[in-house]
């Protein structure tokens, strides 16, 4: 850190670490008015929740598609603005900056300090102003009650906590540099983004509170995130793994809005939002990921995958795959597919169907037991994808780290046909690191051995 922030996270060492003490999770408090939302223990400042938003920020608009339409990007930062100047702990350092990703996938994340992403998918999805209000609203709560910094202190607590701390101080260098040596990183994969059920509930009572203030009716938000999740499954993935749906979400938001009192209005929709929404509906489709196979795998299945075997050199893992298999970085995740893997569905959505996925996930606090913490996972992915059931679960050795092995069954992309899933799950620091070796039930067995040969390949980073 620089000096400035260097003697503003010493000064924070004692009662922050105080705090944590006392609680290792966000604190979950209901109430009408700002002084009732607390933000969990932090070791940094507002400044820095900037600082590093900005940072993430340059490296997230390097990764993914951003929509330039002048229109829609007015109405958004717009809405937005009116919205967050509701938000309960709103510093007046904060960006807020609104952009829309070019993607026809339904998800919206925050990067601290301001800077919200929602997918034009979203857009598609919602019926009115309100449950777009409602995405919005989320996010910012999760700004202001500073999830993706209190995630940054618990990795600083778990990793030695004062001594890290004064460790990092005394390196020097800037704080995102710090962050990385944290394990945190940059752009879309970093585990900031990864937010617990404690966390999204936090974030749906400032929601709550937010739409409450602006008119709007605070169930729209909910009523969203259940509409997406059943109407649009395959399209959902990503924000039900960013956003693992909490316990209890509907009964939580009604007891926020009975503090609240009677509505001050029931702003459903707006002319401008539908003028908007049409507008977004003639320009031209998203363009698909980056290096996506042409090839349709609902018309014939990918080429056998080679025996030769190359090597895939992440940052959390190495591995090897298939040399006539590509390879592709979706958001938080890195797939390994053959041409004609991914399967385009009838609404545009783009998924697996063959290959195999690595990525990270992040358990809810506590949920530290491998087994929990991959049935917790399981969970999350049923959100958008009801049908999946476990076949089989077994513990097993990687590579000297105790792992898990689940075979999983579920609806494959490719229409009326059956999916296998394989998934491995070992810890990594403070998150499960994944694998899944995915192929249609019918192929499964041929493509095992390759499956196998990848698994065996894999080394952990230490």
């Amino acid at each position: 850190m620089n000096a400035r922030l260097g003697q503003q996270a010493r000064r924070r060492i004692a009662p922050a670490l105080f705090l944590a003490g006392l609680a290792l999770s966000p604190i979950l408090v209901l109430g009408v008015g700002p002084s009732d939302f607390k933000p969990s223990y932090n070791f940094y400042s507002p400044q820095d929740d900037v600082q590093v938003g900005r940072e993430n920020s340059a490296q997230v608009d390097k990764q993914l598609p951003l929509l330039k339409d002048p229109e829609a990007l007015d109405y958004l930062n717009g809405l937005g603005r009116k919205l967050v100047a509701l938000a309960p702990n709103n510093h007046a350092e904060y960006a807020w900056q609104f952009r829309i990703v070019n993607s026809n996938e339904i998800n919206a994340f925050a990067l601290p300090g301001g800077y919200i992403y929602v997918n034009r998918g979203v857009f598609d999805a919602a019926d009115n102003e309100a449950e777009l209000a409602g995405v919005i609203a989320h996010e910012s709560g999760h700004v202001v009650m500073r999830h993706g910094t209190h995630i940054a202190s618990e990795a600083v607590l778990a990793q030695g906590g004062m001594a890290i701390l004064s460790e990092l101080l005394g390196q020097g260098g800037s704080l995102t540099s710090q962050l990385a040596q944290l394990g945190l990183g940059l752009g879309v994969d970093s585990l900031l983004l990864k937010n617990s059920r404690a966390a999204e509930t936090q974030a749906d009572e400032v929601g709550t509170y937010i739409l409450y203030l602006a008119g709007y009716d605070p169930h729209a938000m909910v009523q969203f995130f259940q509409i997406i999740a059943r109407k649009y499954p395959q399209r959902t993935s990503q924000f039900f793994s960013d956003h693992p749906n909490p316990e209890n979400r509907i009964k939580d938001v009604d007891a926020e809005i009975a503090h609240l009192g009677p509505f001050r209005g029931k702003t459903t929709d707006t002319p401008d939002f539908e003028a908007v929404k049409q507008q977004m509906a003639g320009l031209d489709p998203p363009p698909q990921p980056r290096g996506t196979p042409k090839i349709d795998a609902r018309k014939r299945p990918p080429s056998p995958p080679s025996e030769n075997l190359v090597r895939y050199q992440g940052s959390k893992f190495t591995l090897d795959y298939p040399d006539n298999w590509q390879v592709q970085h979706d958001e938080d995740s890195v797939l390994l597919l053959p041409m004609g893997g991914m399967v385009t569905g009838a609404e545009g959505e783009t998924s697996q169907a063959y290959g195999a996925a690595v990525s990270i996930y992040t358990p809810q606090e506590g949920s530290w037991g491998l087994v929990d913490a991959t049935q917790e996972l399981i969970e999350s992915m049923r959100q958008s994808n009801p049908q999946i059931h476990v076949l089989q679960q077994t513990g097993m050795n990687l590579r000297g780290n105790p792992a898990l092995s689940t075979l999983l069954q579920n609806e494959s992309p490719i229409e009326g046909q059956r999916e296998t899933d394989h998934l491995v799950t070992v810890r990594q620091d403070n998150a499960v690191l994944t694998f899944i070796f995915i192929a249609p039930t019918g192929a499964f067995e041929s493509y095992a051995p390759t499956f196998d040969k990848m698994l065996q390949s894999i080394a952990l980073a230490k």
